[in-house]
């Protein structure tokens, strides 16, 4: 990790240990298990290296939700592993299920910061946020463009295209929550955690109903081509004539 290590972590050789009287927590999505972001070998965890974490002091205060910044594949060997059903971390997140791991002084956050460097981790990461929108509502949206040339750098190789790419891939997908069909760029709204990330598959059906039709889920395809549901009124599509064959 190039970054200047946070307080409550020290260095051990090539590894990152918790140093404080408290405890340090990570939040793992569920879904990074059943996705394979995440896996158990033995006593470690093999996992993507975004996730949100707090520090709870010896007197049970913690410092918030963050989001911890490692992006890429990497083991952590936490103290306890505790499964937490259909919990809200903070106000702009949705309720799904966590594995929290749980760190005690000394305990390794990262095993090794000498991670191979595999361009499959790169990949793993633009799926998680760019194809499956599954984006930790902690980063804040003008920062998620950051995530990738780091992934890659650790990986050992470089994208050579403008950051710009990037950005009109996560203008995309990350939506208004209170219109999805207006982008979140769009919204005026100042508050860049308040954001609606979504998998890119059903982007199509809040664009237009021509843009639906040629999208790859082809169930949402017909509906997104058929209904319109512009200002939150559905109403029929010019398509539906077409698609039934009048």
């Amino acid at each position: 990790m190039a970054e200047q290590l946070p307080g409550f972590l020290r260095r051990d050789g090539d590894s990152l240990l918790f140093k404080g009287d408290g405890e340090f927590i990570f939040y793992c999505p569920e879904s990074y298990f059943d996705t394979k972001n995440a896996f158990l070998v033995g006593e470690y965890v093999n996992v993507i290296g975004i996730l949100d974490y707090t520090v709870v002091d010896k007197n049970g205060k913690n410092n918030g939700l963050n989001p911890f910044k490692f992006p890429t594949v990497f083991l952590t060997r936490p103290r306890a592993i505790e499964k937490i059903k259909q919990v809200k971390l903070i106000k702009t997140a949705p309720i799904q299920d966590y594995r929290a791991f749980h760190y005690s002084d000394g305990d390794k956050v990262v095993v090794s910061t000498k991670v191979p460097q595999d361009i499959q981790n790169v990949e793993d990461i633009m799926k998680l946020f760019l194809i499956s929108g599954h984006i930790p509502v902690t980063i804040p949206y003008d920062k998620i463009q950051d995530y990738f040339p780091e992934s890659i750098a650790l990986n050992g190789s470089n994208f050579d295209v403008d950051l710009n790419l990037f950005g009109v891939m996560i203008s995309e997908i990350c939506r208004d929550k209170k219109n999805l069909e207006t982008p979140f760029r769009m919204s005026k709204n100042n508050d860049m955690l308040d954001y609606q990330p979504m998998a890119v598959n059903r982007i199509p059906k809040l664009v237009s109903p021509f843009e639906s039709l040629i999208s790859e889920n082809w169930d949402r395809s017909i509906i997104g081509a058929t209904i319109n549901t512009k200002k939150g009124k559905e109403t029929n599509s010019p398509l539906e004539k077409v698609l039934m064959g009048q």
